[in-house]
């Protein structure tokens, strides 16, 4: 079975909103309850309140909270859906300033943080039980070919991770060479970080298993002059960046970009939100939320950045959990995890073993295999067949793209 994705509707609307300047899009509402009626998730991590808490992520495979400190703590919170709960299950100590944490592929033991003190992306690999835990590669930020320079204490805060098969639906255009641009060094995917220092998204192209070996991809405006976190929903598309000033907003991005009277590359702005303001310390850092589709039931996260001079009751309130929180994006017409509802594409065999035939009527110019993390692994012009050999066992999505539309099918491969 397949879905079918019209975009006929979306470019109308992009070309009646975006062709605007960015001030005519006004900041709505934040999108959920307010922060005293969120709930309160810090006593989960510790009683007495933790400090410097300061990036988010949600893995949504394992169903865990994943929590950095800048004053070197990593905090896991596991989800209990039967009590609908969480509890402490990882609670380490990483060197450095983390500011950021991600996952590349929330199936396997590894995350990856952005240390700010040193101007780091940093891997690490860690037991299922968070017992043992081991730094494995790091990329200096600093070096080439990255041009970003140290601006001290306004550095580099947010980090994620975007699969290629987004980049490729979004368009998304290299601000180096102008074109469009997708991972060669073994991602399969960009890391997208978010900096205080103009507010500026930087991307690289990561290979995942050598030091500091990477490719300067590109750096683009965004609405605001500080970034510090960045959410990446799968299901739709969009990009979420936190910033934390002008009483601290939340835009949303769809990965396209223009270029602006300067020739700087600019991130089109879906929307933006204000985000709600707790008393007292107003220094929201971490901001994080589950998939949009296809329930579209929706959780968000935000965390603030308490020193240790203040109030128990600022540091005893650091975490709270926004349910549900009214997220952006169409389930019908934009995401690559969505179930497929039409028979217009037939993977035969089903499960596949070392070959597949694509059965269908459709003239389509592009087909890409892509893993249940968004990675493409095969890709190619109009063909009927296709080696599967080196395709692990599992579930995997067939995309067919010809000029106007989207068609997604899904496969098993034994």
């Amino acid at each position: 079975m397949i879905r079918k994705v019209y975009f006929l509707p979306f470019q109308i609307w992009f070309i009646v909103i975006f062709c605007m300047p960015l001030k005519m899009l006004s900041q709505s509402a934040w999108p959920a309850s307010t922060w005293t009626s969120a709930v309160n998730l810090t006593s989960v991590m510790d009683a007495s309140g933790i400090v410097e808490a300061s990036g988010l992520y949600w893995n949504k495979v394992t169903k865990r909270l994943y929590l950095v400190q800048n004053d070197g703590k990593l905090r896991v919170l596991q989800f209990n859906e039967t009590t609908q709960s969480f509890s402490q299950i990882g609670y380490k100590t990483l060197a450095g300033g983390p500011e950021a944490v991600t996952l590349v592929n929330d199936a396997e033991s590894v995350f990856y943080i952005l240390d700010e003190n040193n101007y780091e992306i940093k891997k690490h690999t860690h037991t299922s039980d968070f017992a043992s835990m081991a730094m494995t590669q790091s990329w200096d930020l600093l070096n080439a070919p990255s041009p970003m320079t140290d601006t001290g204490n306004s550095g580099p805060e947010g980090l994620a991770f975007i699969p290629d098969a987004y980049l490729v639906q979004a368009g998304f255009v290299s601000s180096v060479t102008s074109t469009t641009y997708t991972s060669q060094k073994g991602m399969g995917g960009l890391l997208f970080v978010a900096h205080q220092d103009g507010g500026y998204i930087w991307v690289f192209d990561v290979n995942p298993n050598v030091s500091n070996d990477f490719i300067y991809v590109g750096k683009y405006k965004t609405n605001r002059e500080e970034s510090c976190d960045l959410a990446f929903d799968a299901s739709t598309g969009l990009l979420y960046i936190l910033h934390n000033i002008d009483g601290n907003r939340l835009e949303i991005t769809d990965l396209s970009s223009t270029l602006d009277t300067n020739s700087e590359r600019v991130m089109d702005m879906v929307s933006e939100y204000f985000l709600p303001v707790p008393t007292s310390n107003t220094n929201i850092e971490g901001f994080t939320l589950t998939e949009k589709c296809p329930d579209q039931t929706v959780s968000a996260w935000l965390c603030r950045d308490a020193s240790s001079s203040e109030s128990s009751a600022v540091k005893t309130d650091v975490l709270r959990w926004f349910k549900p929180f009214n997220s952006d994006g169409d389930c019908e017409t934009v995401g690559l995890g969505e179930e497929p509802i039409q028979d217009v594409i037939k993977v035969i065999p089903n499960p596949v073993l070392d070959r597949l035939t694509i059965e269908t009527n459709l003239v389509y110019e592009t087909y890409w295999i892509v893993d249940m993390q968004g990675r493409i692994l095969k890709s190619g012009g109009f063909e009927f067949q296709v080696d599967a050999v080196g395709l692990h066992n599992g579930m995997y999505t067939l995309i067919l793209k010809s000029t106007k539309n989207v068609y997604v099918s899904k496969f098993y491969k034994a």
